[in-house]
C-alpha cells in the first residue's frame, strides 16, 4: 500500500471517529452518526422473522412469576399466546396469576430449578403436555446483587454463572432440537442486561450478563439459516425483584463467611433526574408505562419483547439512552486497532472477510429499515 492510499485510509478513519464523537456528544438528531458512517457492504437480508404473530403460540418463560419475566408473560398472553410461567418454587404463583383472567386455559405454571441441568429434559416433556410443542422460549431467570470480581468467592461465581448463564444455555440445548424437530417457526429470547453490553457495575453479575450476550450472538450466527429466531434482551432500569435473589440461593452455594469487601469504583457523574421521574427503588405502576418512564414497568418491557419477536430483532434495548455508552465502547475498541505501519494490500483488500459473520451488517440494515414500530401502549 503506498502513502497516498494509506493517507486516504487514515482520513476516512478520522471521519468515522468524528462521527462517533458526534454521537457521544449527544448529536441524536435523525441519527446523524448513521448518516456520516460508511455504508456497510450488502451481505443479504437478515434472517426473516420465523414468528410474525404470537397468537396461539406456546411460550415458556423461566423466572416468569414476577418482574420482567411476568411482564413478558403478560404481554405474550395479551397478544394471544399460551404461556407457561416457570419459577424455582410455587410461592409467587398465586400473586402472579392475579394478572390473568381467573382459570384462564391459556396460562399454566411449573416449578423449575434452572440450575438442575439433568432436569431440563423432563421439565420440557411436562411443559409440552400442557399445550404442545414450545414455539417461544424466554430464558429470563436470573440473580443479582453479586459481589465484586475481586471479593467474590468461587461459590458466588458458581451461583451467578449457574443461573444467569448455564440456565439459558441448558434451555437452548434442550429446546433447540425440539424446535427443529417440530419444524414450526420458533424464537428464543434471553434476558441479559445493559451491564451485558457496557460495563457498569463491575461485578460478577456484569460478567455473567456479558457471557449471555456472547451466547446469544453465537446462537444468532448458528441459527441464521433455520426457522428459529433469537433476541438478546438488554433492559435498563426496570421495576423488578432481583434484589431478593439471595433468598433463593441454594445452601450448597452459600458462602461460609461474608466475602471481603473490595473498594468500589468511583461512580460516573449522573445527569439530574427529569421532572416527574420516580426515585430509584420506587415502584412503577402495574400498567405499561411510557417508553421514557424510569424505572420501566415490566409490562412495557414485555411489549417491547413481543415486538422484537415478531420482527426477529437481534437485540432488544428498552432503554435507548445507553446508546452513548455503547458507541463509546465500540469506538474505544476501534481507536485501539491502529495500523502502526501500512497494511499489506493482500490484507487491506479482504475487508469483507473481517466482518467474521454477516449478522451485524444484516442487523444494521434491518433496524434502519424497520425504525417505525407500532407497539401498544409504548
Amino acid at each position: 500500500m503506498d502513502d497516498r492510499n494509506l493517507n486516504r485510509r487514515q482520513m476516512l478513519g478520522g471521519v468515522v471517529a468524528a462521527a462517533g464523537t458526534a454521537g457521544l456528544l449527544g448529536n441524536t438528531a435523525a441519527h446523524g452518526a448513521e448518516a456520516a458512517a460508511p455504508v456497510p457492504p450488502d451481505m443479504g437480508a437478515s434472517q426473516a422473522p420465523p414468528i410474525t404473530d404470537v397468537k396461539g403460540k406456546v411460550a415458556y418463560i423461566t423466572g416468569g412469576s414476577s418482574g420482567i419475566g411476568l411482564g413478558i408473560a403478560r404481554a405474550l398472553h395479551e397478544a394471544g399466546a399460551k404461556v407457561i410461567l416457570g419459577n424455582l418454587d410455587d410461592s409467587q404463583f398465586a400473586e402472579a396469576l392475579k394478572n390473568f383472567p381467573a382459570n384462564d386455559p391459556r396460562v399454566r405454571t411449573i416449578v423449575h430449578d434452572v440450575l438442575d441441568r439433568e432436569g431440563w429434559e423432563s421439565k420440557a416433556d411436562l411443559i409440552e403436555k400442557f399445550f404442545g410443542p414450545v414455539h417461544i422460549l424466554v430464558n429470563n431467570a436470573g440473580v443479582g446483587r453479586l459481589p465484586s470480581l475481586v471479593a467474590g468467592t468461587l461459590k458466588d461465581w458458581d451461583w451467578g454463572m449457574g443461573v444467569n448463564f448455564w440456565g439459558p444455555l441448558c434451555g437452548i440445548r434442550t429446546f433447540v432440537p425440539r424446535m427443529l424437530a417440530h419444524k414450526e417457526g420458533s424464537h428464543i429470547v434471553t434476558t441479559s442486561s445493559t451491564d451485558g453490553v457496557i460495563m457498569g457495575t463491575g461485578n460478577i453479575y456484569a460478567v455473567t450478563k456479558m457471557a449471555v450476550t456472547g451466547l446469544m450472538e453465537g446462537l444468532r450466527h448458528e441459527l441464521r439459516g433455520t426457522n428459529i429466531g433469537s433476541s438478546n434482551l438488554a433492559p435498563g432500569a426496570t421495576t423488578k425483584n432481583i434484589a431478593q435473589s439471595a433468598t433463593y440461593r441454594p445452601e450448597s452455594l452459600k458462602n461460609d463467611a461474608p466475602p471481603v469487601a473490595a473498594p468500589a469504583p468511583a461512580a460516573p457523574p449522573r445527569a439530574p433526574a427529569a421532572a416527574g421521574a420516580r426515585p430509584p427503588g420506587a415502584a412503577a405502576p402495574a400498567a405499561a408505562t411510557p417508553l421514557w418512564a424510569r424505572p420501566q414497568a415490566p409490562l412495557t418491557v414485555g411489549r417491547l419483547v413481543v415486538n422484537g419477536i415478531i420482527n426477529n430483532d437481534m437485540w432488544i434495548f428498552p432503554a435507548p439512552e445507553y446508546r452513548v455508552g455503547v458507541e463509546a465502547r465500540g469506538q474505544a475498541m476501534a481507536e485501539s486497532m491502529v495500523p502502526f505501519t501500512p497494511m499489506p494490500e493482500r490484507i487491506a483488500a479482504g475487508q469483507n472477510s473481517y466482518y467474521r459473520t454477516p449478522i451485524y451488517v444484516q442487523e444494521i440494515a434491518h433496524r434502519r429499515a424497520t425504525r417505525k414500530r407500532d407497539i401498544p401502549g409504548v
